[in-house]
């Protein structure tokens, strides 16, 4: 576990760092044809989840063991980053996956006074703000008993790409 979170943590640090070219990786990518979104899927079988990335995404563990722990992967391209990750929910008592949400959109606004955070239905909602590493958008969906995860990080002076690409990620964002 120590060493999977030092690996995420420096992936971090490398991404924006890191000028990646646009070329495609094989591996758990595919070209996503059905969506009408340009970009390239990821599918998740363990955790039965696809996504489309923003052309130029490519992926940075190819290590299955991590993937598996994780629920997901990281994305890098021009300094931008994608992490798509997913895990089981325990949920206790009369915790429901909209009580759940209710909660997680609360936490984030606590602990980011300045988030902009919009719930998107019962058990889904998006927040956007700004830090020292630039511009952030964190997705989170709980559904069958799983959370999905979207966290996004790109430099502020590509705010509008970063708009662009956050909304197209959730809209092409399915569970099965």
């Amino acid at each position: 576990m120590k060493k999977s979170l030092f690996f995420l943590l420096t992936i971090v640090s490398v991404a924006f760092f890191v000028s990646c070219g646009g070329d495609k990786k094989s591996g758990s990518t595919s070209d996503a044809s059905e969506e009408n979104i340009e970009g390239v899927k990821y599918e998740n079988k363990d955790f039965g989840y696809s996504v489309v990335l923003p052309e130029g995404f490519e992926q940075q563990n190819s290590d299955a063991e991590m993937e598996k722990s994780r629920g997901g992967k990281v994305f890098l391209s021009q300094g931008c980053m994608i992490d798509v990750t997913s895990t089981e929910m325990n949920y206790i008592g009369d915790m429901t996956p909209e009580k759940s949400t209710d909660q997680g959109i609360e936490m984030t606004k606590a602990f980011n006074d300045s988030a902009d955070v919009k719930k998107i239905d019962d058990i889904s909602f998006v927040s956007k703000s700004q830090d020292q590493f630039g511009l952030r958008g964190h997705y989170e969906l709980q559904k069958n008993g799983k959370k999905f995860m979207i966290d996004v990080t790109y430099p502020v002076d590509k705010k509008d790409q970063f708009e662009k690409d956050l909304e197209s990620l959730i809209k092409s964002f399915k569970v099965k």
